[in-house]
């Protein structure tokens, strides 16, 4: 055969090539099926699953049975529009209209929605997964879950929310949990500390579900319900909480301080009945406020303590017999005995005073010579045996332990500083343990948060069991050194505005210079008061601390800021704020006065109701 154009060669030449290509293909193919490098059978749709169910978290209670913190759970509901066409017993069938709109009204008015929005959402073609609304209330969810209903347009995701409903209040205490819907856990406080107990143990379903991916609850063949975690209970009182924040707060404004926190302690058992630091937060939206916010300053601040540790260098001189509250000390600075004695500002002492005056004055100059005298070995024994320079072991976590120097480190100048509470540092938390003691006749206590510790059940996992002694003074040491402390909020003390009408208060003013780089601010101070109340028999101890309130410098600066002046010093913004807890906290567990003449006709309105 003669070819005699081209086209007749490419026709030609097409034949052979598409032969091969063909013969390529199927060797490929057979080469492939030979070695299972492709699956020859159709995909079998897989309707068994497998779902984890979270153990409920536990509560925290207060001591007066308020829920603090909650584990509640939240159902979302969505609709899928295109199945709500077909008729829910006969799939092959459309949907009846009475039994549509017997749909509608039922989703409606379970979940509390415009009739006609529902079918809106119902109507709508665009979308197979509308979210209709969410609701946390049980019995909703067991109307619109109910097999027999056949609502199988509607699907039902659950969620364990934690809700906090006292909203900021004792946030620090309480912390937070993580916002992770698969592994929330504790993030701060006692969320953090107890989350072992907390945490519930997880159940398991295994079952089946439809074509589109719902539950057939009928066709369960596992069905492991979770255990719920266990509920705290603890010292902390709802109300003294409340009163406690609300004044604290008020006290933070009117005195422009840039921080504060407060403690109101049990004197006999040691249990925290009010814990409160601000500025302070939402623990449902931690992650929405300034990280130093979140810090429980109560029990984490480490600070100077300045005067009010005085107290503590009188019960040591006055327990070694050192001296008596009656014993008269020489005044004069420049005394070539002591080595760079402190001085006090902006006094003019006599020539003599006793420890009793020195006590209520505030002197430096007095109790730096008495701290010297004892010497430092003596005085870091009994700073250390009231529990300052280390940890209460309270069930928080972020507790600090404060800086109490070995004493063999300390310098001369430390030996009249650190009587006055300078040199040394130490947390709000330690502070009122150490002045309970005074107030429980010298026996120690040591501070608690958590009272119990209950499973699901009912059954008590943990109850605090009360320490055994620990005698740090004397009793009558203590009750002397109570009696001397009276005079601080009486006319002539430097803290007359913490006098409680009805009741003698035995306290102590600390106005400390904070740290500036090598040495002390001139503007930014702590400013604290404590007090036990009654003086007579003790039942609480409170703590006030101002963190840099606002310093005014004249009559002239106070006058246009509106502020007193001297504001930053303990016995002005402190000592108020201390005295308007403790009249709220006394009336609240029903205190007996201990002076009640001086019992005014007044009612206070500061508890919430």
């Amino acid at each position: 055969m003669k070819f005699t154009g081209v086209g007749d060669q490419l026709r030609f030449a097409i034949a052979p090539v598409v032969i091969g290509v063909f013969a390529l293909v199927v060797a490929t193919r057979l080469v492939y099926l030979h070695c299972d490098l492709v699956k020859t059978s159709l995909p079998v749709p897989n309707y068994y699953f497998d779902r984890v169910k979270e153990g409920r978290r536990g509560s925290i209670f207060s001591a007066d049975g308020m829920a603090l913190a909650q584990t509640t759970t939240r159902w979302e509901y969505h609709l899928d529009p295109k199945t709500a066409l077909k008729d829910p017993v006969r799939p092959n069938l459309p949907m009846p209209s009475e039994t549509r709109m017997e749909h509608i009204r039922l989703v409606a008015d379970n979940l509390g929605l415009d009739q006609g929005k529902v079918m809106d959402a119902y109507a709508r073609q665009d979308s197979r997964f509308v979210f209709l609304a969410a609701s946390s209330d049980p019995e909703v969810h067991d109307a619109l879950a109910d097999p027999k209903r056949h609502l199988k347009e509607l699907s039902i995701s659950e969620k364990q929310i934690r809700v906090y409903p006292q909203g900021h209040r004792l946030s620090h205490v309480l912390g937070f949990v993580s916002k992770d819907p698969t592994n929330s856990i504790g993030g701060a406080g006692l969320e953090l500390k107890y989350e072992t107990y907390l945490k519930g143990m997880s159940g398991q379903i295994h079952g089946m579900k439809d074509a589109v991916g719902r539950e057939d609850r009928s066709r369960r063949d596992l069905d492991i319900d979770a255990k719920p975690g266990c509920d705290l209970h603890l010292t902390i009182d709802n109300n003294i909480q409340y009163a406690t924040e609300r004044i604290l707060r008020k006290g933070l404004a009117e005195h422009r301080a840039e921080r504060g926190w407060a403690i109101v302690l049990s004197v006999k058992t040691g249990a925290v009945l009010a814990m409160a630091s601000l500025p302070d937060y939402e623990p449902e939206k931690f992650n929405k406020c300034k990280p130093e916010d979140r810090i429980n300053r109560a029990i984490s601040e480490v600070y100077e303590p300045g005067s009010v540790m005085k107290t503590i260098t009188a019960c040591a001189v006055i327990n070694e017999g050192r001296v008596g509250p009656d014993t008269m000390v020489n005044t004069a600075r420049n005394d070539p005995n002591y080595y760079r004695l402190p001085g006090d500002v902006g006094h003019k002492w006599e020539e003599t005073m006793s420890v009793r005056d020195a006590l209520v004055h505030s002197s430096n100059i007095v109790f730096g010579k008495l701290g010297f005298d004892l010497g430092p070995t003596r005085l870091h024994h009994y700073m250390t045996r009231f529990g300052l320079g280390h940890k209460t072991g309270i069930e928080l976590p972020g507790e600090e332990g404060g800086i109490i120097p070995l004493p063999q480190n300390w310098d001369k100048v430390k030996w009249s500083r650190a009587p006055i509470g300078q040199g040394v540092a130490v947390t709000a938390l330690q502070l009122v343990a150490a002045y309970a003691c005074i107030g429980n006749d010298g026996e120690m206590v040591r501070p608690y948060i958590v009272e119990k510790v209950v499973q699901g059940d009912g059954e008590v996992v943990y109850a605090h069991q009360k320490p055994l002694p620990d005698r740090v003074l004397k009793p009558d040491v203590a009750r002397k050194v109570r009696a001397m402390m009276t005079g601080v909020a009486k006319k002539g003390g430097t803290a007359r505005r913490a006098a409680v009408p009805g009741y003698s208060v035995a306290g102590k003013t600390g106005t400390a210079q904070m740290k500036e780089g090598r040495g002390y601010s001139s503007t930014n101070f702590h400013a604290s008061f404590i007090g036990i109340v009654p003086a007579t028999c003790p039942e609480i101890v409170i703590l006030v601390t101002f963190q840099k309130p606002f310093y005014c410098r004249s009559k002239a600066t106070s006058e246009a800021e509106g502020v007193p002046v001297f504001n930053h010093q303990g016995g002005i913004c402190a000592a108020p704020v201390f005295r308007d807890i403790a009249k709220v906290v006394l009336r609240y567990l029903e205190v007996e006065p201990d002076i009640p003449e001086e019992v005014p006709d007044e009612d206070d309105d500061d508890l919430e109701t």
